[in-house]
């Protein structure tokens, strides 16, 4: 029994190794294949980073690797991956074993649409607020719900979302405090009337 064992290994092992080619000939053709995506941000060469009293600063030269697109094999969503980071995208899988994403869009599957617009959208109704904040303008118009534009906002716009997040809390905090100086002074004036009602009395 041992003796066949023995036998069968080299030929599992061959098997192993010629699974693990085949996947990495198809990663490294995912890799090639895969379609340039627009860089994401909104810095361009020229565009003004800082500045100080004497001078402003400028971005010279702007360097990327560049960004793909890559596809859900499942709901076909789309997202923008950095090339940097593609093969290890590529490489995930699910519990079933398998793959995650695709440089290729799955034949057959539309992914579904939400109608949910990012709160930088040109359309959103606080724009000119964002405006006056320096926000930039961000298209995405097919989030599927409220938490799915809070999630896109935490990931995509970190530095505006906590600059939103704050203008809010700021506000709501105003709001509050309006709210307790009114609730002390309707405290105050009862409490007036109450003891100018008992010296009448």
């Amino acid at each position: 029994m041992e003796e066949r064992v023995e036998h069968l290994r080299p030929h599992v092992q061959e098997a192993e190794e010629y699974i693990m080619a085949q996947n990495n000939v198809a990663v490294e053709e995912r890799l090639r294949d895969a379609e340039e995506a627009e860089e994401p941000g909104t810095m361009t060469t020229g565009s003004i980073i800082g500045t100080n009293a004497e001078m402003p600063m400028s971005a010279a030269q702007l360097q990327s690797a560049g960004y793909v697109y890559v596809y859900d094999t499942r709901t076909a969503d789309q997202s923008v991956v950095n090339r940097n980071m593609l093969a290890q995208q590529l490489q995930k899988t699910r519990p079933d074993g398998s793959y995650v994403f695709s440089t290729k869009k799955p034949d057959g599957i539309e992914p579904v649409r939400g109608t949910f617009k990012c709160l930088l959208h040109a359309d959103d109704a606080n724009r000119d607020d964002y405006n006056r904040m320096g926000l930039p303008i961000c298209p995405k118009d097919s989030l599927r719900s409220a938490h799915d534009v809070r999630l896109h906002m935490r990931h995509r716009h970190r530095r505006e979302w906590e600059t939103i997040e704050g203008e809010r809390l700021d506000k709501e905090r105003q709001r509050t405090e309006i709210r307790e100086d009114n609730l002390a002074e309707s405290i105050r004036l009862l409490a007036a009337r109450d003891s100018s009602g008992n010296r009448g009395a």
